[in-house]
């Protein structure tokens, strides 16, 4: 019999260091940020990574900012087919951003992808049941008294866009998405 122990693989410290090289990675300006969006197979890479996660036994959520606040994804169920889920994009008109020149139109920001999705749910634009996710417009209720999911989640697409999902926190990860970090003040 061998008494020599073997060296553990992940510790708390090298699961930190996993997390905090995947947020650099997701963090627009970092040398692993730039280093990723050269990258070719950018689908390759995340699967790999999250094999690696799984096949160590790594528990890693990872979070990440919303970086895009020009439209939100609002999903009818939790379903992501490449770029293709049931639901709808939301955007608020059109402003000119600060720092931008008036001619340059652009959304207006959203702040609150949780509260701008509750309201589409409770005008009843939604439909889990129908192939696009969308209730006839017919079914919509403008007293805004059709149930409302709960809960729903804000995950991170990955080009930094909100997406609002009907369940949980961990439906985040099942679907590849990053969780929403808190962001500060």
């Amino acid at each position: 019999m061998n008494d020599t122990t073997r060296p553990q693989h992940f510790n708390e410290e090298r699961s930190k260091a996993i997390e905090q090289l995947l947020a650099n990675v997701a963090q627009d300006g970092t040398p692993e940020n730039r280093r990723f969006q050269d990258t070719k197979g950018k689908k390759i890479v995340l699967s790999g990574v999250a094999v690696a996660l799984a096949v160590s036994g790594a528990a890693v959520v990872l979070q990440m900012p919303v970086t895009d606040k020009s439209s939100i994804a609002c999903f009818a169920r939790a379903e992501l087919n490449g770029n293709q889920f049931p639901g709808t994009t939301a955007t608020l008109g059109e402003g000119t951003r600060v720092g931008e020149p008036s001619t340059q139109r652009n959304p207006i920001p959203i702040e609150d992808a949780l509260a701008l999705c509750r309201d589409l749910w409770a005008q009843h634009a939604f439909d889990p049941k129908s192939p696009n996710g969308m209730a006839h417009p017919n079914l919509y209720d403008r007293n805004f008294s059709y149930p409302v999911p709960n809960p729903l989640t804000v995950c991170v697409l990955s080009d930094g866009r909100a997406a609002v999902i009907p369940g949980d926190e961990d439906v985040c990860a099942s679907l590849g998405l990053a969780w929403k970090a808190d962001e500060a003040p």
